[in-house]
């Protein structure tokens, strides 16, 4: 199994920004599945719980500012810590990542 963390700068959903506090990117690589597992969970100051629902996802890495973006799920939500499972391609990855399957 591969994977690979990011610390996020900053976090939006739908468009909205998020305030954080923190948040980090999750990508995993598992054998024999050719689709990315990949999660966000974040830390805000106090603010409003999102409904469990659909998100488009768009973040940037604290380090270099890359920018990733996808479709998610709000797993968990309450007014400052919010869980969003990835359902579907993330953007944004390079090779140097190393999350590609080895030949």
């Amino acid at each position: 199994m591969r994977h690979a963390s990011f610390t996020l700068a900053t976090l939006e959903v739908d468009d909205e920004p998020l305030r954080l506090l923190t948040a980090s990117l999750m990508v995993v690589r598992r054998p024999d599945v050719s689709a990315l597992d990949w999660e966000v969970v974040a830390t805000t100051l106090p603010g409003e719980t999102l409904e469990q629902r659909p998100v488009q996802l768009v973040m940037s890495e604290l380090l270099d500012g890359r920018l990733f973006r996808g479709d998610a799920f709000v797993v968990r939500s309450d007014q400052q810590r919010h869980v969003f499972r990835g359902g579907g391609t993330l953007l944004g990855l390079l090779p140097t990542d190393d999350l590609e399957d080895s030949p």
